[in-house]
């Protein structure tokens, strides 16, 4: 039997240099030495060698923005088990649905998760929670290593059902990612990533695994969504590397603290999720030009990211244009194809497809959900495939580009309109800053149907003259992917993870319309 060598790449760390500071939270510092005792305390907790045997559970841990988190995450592995970040904030019928998807018999509890305990969610489990930190002399003893193919941690993403499901890596999957991360990312002696998204989005397992892999400290902000709080927190931990949605990098070219002097130790930024809109791409350009700006793609199901771009100069009239950058090149480790409408392989270079993530990237599917995944997870020749519902073209040069997703595309008056398109139409306009496109059914038994869209201005108290921005679009867009009508929010709503909510801004639409 193959094992991960997740474990002992950590005991090397810690082993060679125990009290260096590893992690960075808003209350301490941690060493290796302070993280594997906090660890050992939420193994032994657990019970280690206990008669629960490692491929009996997941454990869920209710996770929050401290260091104790990332220590409950590495306790959980050091017990023989998997683990699953879950939100303390969300309703307790879906907490209660992804416990019995776990099949879960007990529940961490880390500190700084907020949660105050007591709901009906988590009555049946026994809840882990630690007192006082405990950090001792030495380290702990090695843990046994987890097996290649046993599950790492199960991730819930909701999907366009709003039913959460739970994405199952093994640890062969994050071992991939890593050993594929390598080649595209440089880290350095004295590099620090900045941790921006929530523990329960992929990006941050990215953060956590590079920390436990190659030993990069790892500093969690305490509020991304407060610009002034992540500008002196930069500079607080000396973060050299963040990889996060672009809402996260365009909210602080929207505040106009670009140019702060506390950003001087970033050397890197990661924007994947989404599209970066291509003003704010060139934005951070000029305003950094030394900061290397990375444009990446990748589904939860194919181990959190699967394609990484460089943007250079030589991206520049793309963006000039509106148009975004390719997410990158195919990899041994990453290997891709385009499927056609007909789920033939397309094998022409600017035709697009949707695109099937190939091989060891590929995870174990949806937990208790076979139907599921045998819809999105399919094989393609002799290799494991999933069916990422994004489109995409490949040029000449081997660049994979995002066009859009599969359910983008919507049909109104009987035309098939791009919300992406629309978008991007939209944030070339120069007072605004983000835009988003959504369909509204006036009569749902008649199939009535209009194009609306709400805009975020470049700042929060610039009045939008919507009537221009109707002009402009009309300029550049055929008539019938012109928003019928158009509303102004100060912020557009985002999600858990930094994401624009795409269901809370039509809904933010309609009561405009009903005012």
């Amino acid at each position: 039997m193959r094992y991960s060598s997740i474990i002992r790449r950590v005991w090397s760390c810690a082993q060679a240099a125990p009290e260096e500071v590893i992690l960075k939270d808003a209350n301490r510092f941690w060493s290796w030495r302070d993280l594997l005792w906090r660890a050992q305390a939420y193994a032994t907790a657990l019970g280690v060698g206990s008669t629960v045997t490692p491929r009996d559970s997941t454990v869920p841990i209710l996770v929050g923005r401290s260091g104790d988190t990332v220590a409950a995450i590495l306790g959980v592995l050091m017990s023989g088990r998997g683990f699953a970040p879950l939100s303390p904030n969300q309703p307790a019928a879906r907490l209660i649905h992804c416990f019995n998807t776990l099949d879960a018999r007990d529940v961490i509890v880390p500190e700084g998760s907020g949660f105050s305990g007591g709901e009906a969610a988590i009555k049946t489990l026994r809840r882990v929670v630690l007192g006082d930190f405990d950090s001792r002399p030495g380290l702990p003893p090695v843990p046994s290593a987890m097996p290649l193919d046993q599950i790492l941690y199960v991730l819930f993403t909701s999907g366009s059902t709003g039913v959460p499901k739970g994405v199952m890596a093994d640890c062969s999957n994050i071992e991939n990612t890593m050993l594929w991360s390598a080649d595209m990312l440089d880290w350095r002696s004295d590099d620090v990533i900045g941790c921006c998204t929530n523990f329960f989005f992929d990006i941050s397992m990215f953060d956590v695994f590079s920390l436990f892999y190659f030993g990069v400290p790892l500093a969690i902000y305490s509020n991304p969504a407060d610009v002034e709080k992540v500008v002196e927190e930069t500079a607080k931990f000396k973060i050299t590397s963040v990889f996060g949605v672009p809402t996260f990098f365009s909210q602080i070219l929207r505040r106009g603290m670009i140019g702060d002097s506390r950003l001087a130790s970033l050397r890197r930024i990661v924007a994947g999720g989404d599209f970066f809109p291509p003003s704010h791409l060139i934005g951070w350009r000029k305003a950094r030009p030394r900061i290397e700006i990375y444009n990446v793609w990748g589904p939860t199901e194919t181990s959190i990211v699967n394609t990484m771009h460089r943007v250079t100069e030589a991206d520049m009239p793309l963006l000039n244009k509106g148009r975004s950058p390719p997410v990158g090149k195919a990899h041994q480790r990453m290997p891709f194809c385009l499927l056609d409408e007909n789920g033939v392989v397309v094998q022409e270079s600017n035709l697009r497809g949707e695109i099937c993530m190939l091989g060891a990237c590929v995870t174990r599917g949806y937990a208790g959900d076979p139907e599921k995944t045998k819809q999105a997870y399919i094989n393609i020749g002799a290799s494991q495939a999933f069916r990422t519902q994004d489109i995409g073209y490949v040029n000449e040069n081997g660049d994979l580009f995002i066009v859009g997703r599969m359910g983008a595309t919507v049909k109104v008056a009987g035309y098939r309109v791009d919300l992406g398109e629309v978008e991007s139409a939209a944030t070339k306009i120069p007072s605004i800053h983000l835009a988003c496109a959504c369909v509204i059914d006036l009569e749902p038994q008649s199939g009535d149907r209009e194009l609306w869209m709400v805009l975020e201005p470049d700042h929060d108290k610039r009045a939008v003259d919507i009537y221009s921005v109707k002009k402009t679009l009309r300029a550049t867009l055929p008539p019938y992917m012109v928003p019928k009508r158009i509303f102004v929010s100060p912020a557009l709503p985002r999600n858990a993870n930094g994401k624009i909510d795409r269901a809370a801004v039509t809904r933010f639409a309609i009561a405009e319309a009903r005012k």
